[in-house]
């Protein structure tokens, strides 16, 4: 018998132009709890001028005031995980964000009970859907979609993922000192502790139709660039995980 998906969904109530996105994923996923995001600009951080110097300290750059608020906003959902669930327990919870849109209810609902069995942390979209799987590990589970273990270079984005419990624990611990942006999860995440899985192209993305409320509005200019260092990126992680 298929377990009933279970989501926590990071919505912060100064979103309002993201209610019917958010009243969508709830539709398609009945048993869906709201986490209150954090937003710097619109309420008290302690020691968030702090937090912003660390991060340069640690990574090189400094964070937006609200991307740390996406990085504790999603340290909110891994609480709630671990304090609502079993913690040792297999059974995968799905984060989504406020801009989440599930493209394939279907391939989603069929493969969350499957996937626990090999994968500790699951990304149903990451970057784009730019994400590379490892040839070896790689599994064609219908004439479209494939599962196995990415290359962690390729996976970036929180738009989309599925973690135990113990996870949700060893996130907590692992971002306990934030360094940055929580989509860069190579960052915070030792592949020999978690056992991490990917599916291509992508079951969850983002609708991007609504304005930021982390960072000011991309430039034409900028948005090419970013498409171009994207593609370059991709070809390159292709050529690596066919190796791998």
């Amino acid at each position: 018998m298929t377990t009933p998906i279970a989501a926590y969904i990071i919505k912060s109530k100064y979103e309002s132009a993201r209610n019917i996105q958010v009243g969508i994923l709830k539709n398609q996923i009945i048993n869906s709890n709201i986490v209150e995001a954090i937003f710097p600009k619109f309420q008290h951080v302690p020691f968030i001028e702090k937090m912003i110097k660390l991060s340069k300290i640690r990574f090189g750059k400094e964070l937006l005031s609200n991307e740390i608020g996406v990085v504790m906003s999603h340290r909110r959902a891994w609480q709630k995980i671990v304090a609502d669930n079993d913690i040792n327990s297999k059974q995968h919870y799905l984060i989504l964000e406020s801009d989440s849109k599930i493209i394939n209810l279907e391939i989603l609902q069929q493969q969350i009970d499957k996937i626990k069995l090999n994968y500790d942390l699951f990304f149903w979209g990451a970057w784009t859907g730019h994400a590379s799987i490892k040839k070896s590990t790689k599994i064609r589970i219908n004439d479209k979609y494939s599962i196995g273990e990415p290359l962690i270079n390729s996976i970036y984005g929180a738009y989309g993922y599925s973690l135990t419990p113990q996870t949700a624990k060893y996130l907590l611990s692992r971002t306990n000192k934030i360094k940055c942006q929580i989509d860069i999860f190579k960052e915070y995440i030792e592949p020999n502790r978690v056992r991490i899985g990917t599916i291509v192209p992508e079951v969850i993305s983002f609708w991007g139709d609504t304005e930021s409320t982390i960072r000011d509005p991309e430039s034409f200019y900028q948005i090419n660039k970013r498409k171009l260092i994207i593609k370059l990126f991709y070809c390159r992680n292709t050529i690596v995980s066919y190796f791998c």
